[in-house]
C-alpha cells in the first residue's frame, strides 16, 4: 500500500520535471520568466548564496588564527584561509561577469587577508552581488566561454563553488582535528 502511493508520488514528481525542465530548458519554449516571478527566483538562489556564506564567515570569525592557518592535505590553497581567499577572488569573477556579461576567472588577489579584511571583502561582493540583481529580470545570460549560460545558471554555479569548499574546509576540519564551531556543527547537523 505505502509502496503504491510512494510509487505515485515518485511519477507525480517525474511529470512536474518533465515539464520544469521543457520550459526552462527547450529553445522554444514560451518566455515565461519575467518580472516579480524571476525577481522572487533569484531571490531564492541569494538566499541559497546567503546559507553557505553564513557558515563560511563562522568558519573565518570562530576559527583561531593559527586553525585558519593550518596546513591542508591540499596541494594548493592548502589552508582554510587561502580557501577563503580563493571564494572571495572568484566570487569577485562572477560578481564583474554581471556587468560585463562574460564569465573570466582570475580575478585580483585579496588585499587584506586579516579575518576583519576577509569578512569586509566578502559582505562588500555580497552587497555588489545583490544590488545588481535587483535590476534584473531573468532573461540576462553570461558568456561562458563562448556559451550562454541564463543568470540562474550562473548564480548555481557560483552556489556550488562556495558549497564545494565548504565540503572540503569540514572534511579537512575532521582530519586536521581542527575543532569546528558548534554553531557550525549545531548549522549543519555534523559530529564536533
Amino acid at each position: 500500500m505505502v509502496l503504491g502511493k510512494m510509487t505515485k508520488v515518485f511519477r507525480l514528481l517525474h511529470e512536474i520535471y518533465t515539464v520544469a525542465n521543457f520550459f526552462l530548458y527547450d529553445s522554444k519554449r514560451p518566455k515565461l520568466y519575467g518580472g516579480a516571478n524571476v525577481i522572487s527566483s533569484l531571490k531564492g538562489q541569494i538566499a541559497d548564496w546567503k546559507y553557505g556564506r553564513g557558515i563560511i564567515l563562522k568558519f573565518v570569525s570562530e576559527l583561531s588564527d593559527d586553525d585558519l592557518d593550518k596546513r591542508l592535505p591540499r596541494k594548493n590553497y592548502n589552508t582554510i584561509r587561502l580557501q577563503v581567499e580563493e571564494l572571495a577572488r572568484i566570487q569577485s569573477c562572477y560578481v564583474d561577469a554581471l556587468t560585463t556579461k562574460r564569465m573570466k576567472f582570475g580575478g585580483n588577489p585579496v588585499q587584506d587577508t586579516s579575518k576583519y579584511g576577509l569578512m569586509k571583502y566578502m559582505a562588500e561582493l555580497d552587497e555588489k552581488l545583490e544590488k545588481t540583481l535587483d535590476t534584473f529580470d531573468g532573461t540576462e545570460t553570461i558568456c561562458w566561454h563562448g556559451h550562454s549560460k541564463i543568470i540562474h545558471e550562473h548564480i548555481s554555479a557560483m552556489i556550488g563553488h562556495e558549497q564545494m569548499h565548504i565540503g572540503q574546509i569540514v572534511a579537512f576540519c575532521y582530519a586536521t582535528k581542527i575543532p569546528i564551531p558548534d554553531s557550525i556543527t549545531n548549522e549543519m547537523s555534523l559530529d564536533g
